[in-house]
C-alpha cells in the first residue's frame, strides 16, 4: 500500500519555483523538479495543493490546473478547472463551458481515474478565464 504524503506546487505569483512534500510533521523535502528532493527551503508567495490524482501521463494534478477530463471514459474530452469548493469543502472540476461542478469524490469514491485526466495549462496564468470563472487566487 502506498502511503500518500501531501505535495504541494510553489509558485512566485505566475511562476512554478517548485515543490514541497511533507514526509512527516517535522521533515518537509523541497524540489525545483518534482525529481531531486532536499530539506533546502524554496521560496515562494503561492502555494498549490495536490489533489490525490495524476494524470494519463503521470504528472501530478493540482488545484488551479486546467485539463481535459472525461465524465464518461468513453466518451469526449471537456475542459475544466480544479479548484476548491469552500462551501462543500472539496476539490473539484469546474467546467470552463457549462456551468457545472464536478467533485472528485463523492463518500469517498473517487469519480474519476487517471485515463479520464489530462493537464494542459493552469489556471493562474490565465486571468480571462479566471475572471469568466469568478474565481481569484
Amino acid at each position: 500500500m502506498d502511503i500518500i504524503q501531501p505535495r504541494f506546487r510553489l509558485r512566485n505569483k505566475e511562476k512554478i519555483v517548485g515543490y514541497l512534500r511533507k514526509v512527516s510533521d517535522s521533515m518537509v523535502l523541497y524540489s525545483r523538479d518534482s525529481f531531486w528532493w532536499t530539506g533546502r527551503k524554496i521560496v515562494y508567495d503561492e502555494i498549490d495543493e495536490w489533489i490525490g490524482l495524476k494524470d494519463k501521463n503521470g504528472r501530478y494534478i493540482y488545484e488551479w490546473d486546467i485539463l481535459y477530463y472525461k465524465i464518461d471514459p468513453g466518451g469526449g474530452y471537456h475542459k475544466g478547472a480544479v479548484l476548491w469548493e469552500a462551501r462543500e469543502e472539496i476539490f473539484g472540476i469546474r467546467d470552463i463551458e457549462e456551468d457545472i461542478f464536478i467533485p472528485l469524490a463523492v463518500n469517498g469514491v473517487k469519480m474519476f481515474n487517471e485515463r479520464q485526466l489530462q493537464v494542459f495549462s493552469h489556471l493562474f496564468i490565465n486571468p480571462d478565464l479566471m475572471k469568466k470563472l469568478g474565481v481569484e487566487e
